[in-house]
């Protein structure tokens, strides 16, 4: 399983947040047990929260010469905190209690999606005769569709089905006998139902071929 960890990327942290979390993470680890000997040190940090807190103030409404100054400043407070991080990690060794105490956003673990819900189906005529046009409604984290069609009666185990596969919700079936009532059916996959052979099936339709 993939181990939670410190996120120590801030380049993306709007300008007026970046001094608030850098300051609750010294607050955080100022005396914290959990971390003896911070690298860089806190007062660094400190030192470069102070730095670009008021290069931001003098960046507003400031010259071309004070933005540089507050970009430069921001930078020297990402790189500490991207050290400062990289020491959290290696110390907590994915102990989530210690990884909250920092004071640093902690990742957040995957989800298994699991066993999605059926999905609505629809059918219509296509341009050429055999031909039928598939609409199925969005079923939300699907990685694909699978549709199963076969002449009626419709087949009592899914591996009598024909099947094709779709990645997106829109599609067309080829090759079908003109003539034939079809039923089909269709489901949204996953990971985890792929592995399991479990899925959640539409309700059938069936449909004359033209």
């Amino acid at each position: 399983m993939k181990a939670q960890k410190a996120l120590i990327d801030f380049s993306g942290v709007k300008d007026g947040d970046l001094a608030d979390d850098a300051q609750k993470i010294v607050d955080k680890m100022t005396g914290n047990l959990n971390y003896t000997a911070p690298q860089p040190n806190l007062s660094l940090i400190q030192s470069a929260i102070t730095a670009y807190s008021a290069a931001i103030i003098k960046s507003k409404d400031g010259t071309k010469e004070d933005t540089a100054n507050k970009n430069a400043t921001r930078l020297v407070l990402e790189n500490a905190l991207y050290t400062l991080g990289n020491y959290v990690n290696m110390t907590a060794e994915s102990n989530l209690v210690k990884l909250e105490s920092s004071g640093f956003s902690i990742s957040k673990l995957p989800q298994a999606i699991g066993i999605l819900d059926a999905p609505t189906l629809h059918v219509q005529y296509g341009k050429n005769p055999g031909e039928l046009i598939i609409e199925i409604d969005v079923v939300p984290r699907a990685t694909e569709y699978l549709v199963l069609f076969a002449p009626v009666p419709a087949p009592t185990d899914d591996k009598e089905y024909y099947s094709q596969l779709f990645s997106k919700t829109k599609g067309m079936l080829t090759g079908l006998q003109s003539g034939v009532r079809y039923v089909l059916k269709a489901t949204a996959t996953s990971a985890e139902a792929n592995k399991m052979g479990v899925y959640n099936f539409s309700d059938p339709v069936e449909k004359l071929v033209p």
